[in-house]
């Protein structure tokens, strides 16, 4: 695979777990009585904790698998199943429980917190987001010029995420729920392909390494 079409299906691939679109109408309910000024605070900590929790994970998986005895094709297994469940989820048009409980919902009602918890995790940086950047980074045939572009595609989805949410209000008004809703199914149906493609390679990556084939 070229490095550029690594770099443009890690980019695809984050955007449509990150699902900026989707998490709108979230952000425009929790927010509905801020200042432009609290909101824009709001943003910009949710986008720093999502970048910082991604990159962070990206950069210490590795030693993870390590200390745990993890092999990346077991976890691109286990990631695979995973992301499937929350695809599965955007597919119904539903936030998938992986992303957001009731304690953290709850949580949510504090101006100071909601930034962190649930905009920034795990509405953003959820499970299947960490997943999905950890697999890409870590990877054996993942060479040091592909691994810088996982980089940049972090920087440049997470760039993006900040100018939605930022116009979140807008972005509503014009595509409404029903239109993001479409818009998450469609990020599903594109999560779901990348999950299967995770679990293949996972078990062909198995299956050759024992010598069966």
């Amino acid at each position: 695979m070229s490095i550029v079409l690594f770099f443009t299906t890690v980019t695809i691939a984050l955007f449509a777990i990150l699902n900026p679109i989707g998490a709108v109408p979230t952000l425009v309910s929790l927010t509905q009585n801020y200042s432009t000024k609290e909101k824009d605070g709001v943003i910009r900590k949710s986008v720093l904790v999502a970048s910082g929790m991604i990159i962070g994970f990206m950069l210490i998986g590795v030693y993870i698998f390590s200390v745990l005895g993890i092999d990346i094709s077991d976890f691109k297994i286990a990631g695979g199943i995973l992301l499937f469940k929350v695809a599965f989820d955007m597919l119904q048009g539903k936030t998938s429980n992986t992303k957001l409980t009731q304690a953290e919902t709850e949580e949510s009602q504090e101006k100071e917190a909601i930034g962190i918890v649930p905009i920034g995790t795990p509405l953003l940086a959820g499970p299947g987001t960490i997943t999905t950047a950890i697999i890409y980074f870590n990877s054996l045939s993942v060479s040091i010029p592909e691994k810088g572009s996982v980089f940049l595609s972090v920087v440049i989805v997470m760039v993006a995420t900040y100018y939605i949410l930022k116009f979140s209000t807008k972005i509503f008004d014009k595509v409404g729920k029903t239109g993001s809703l479409i818009i998450s199914r469609i990020m599903g149906l594109l999560l779901a392909a990348i999950a299967v493609n995770f679990v293949i390679s996972g078990i062909a990556f198995i299956v050759t390494s024992s010598g069966l084939f």
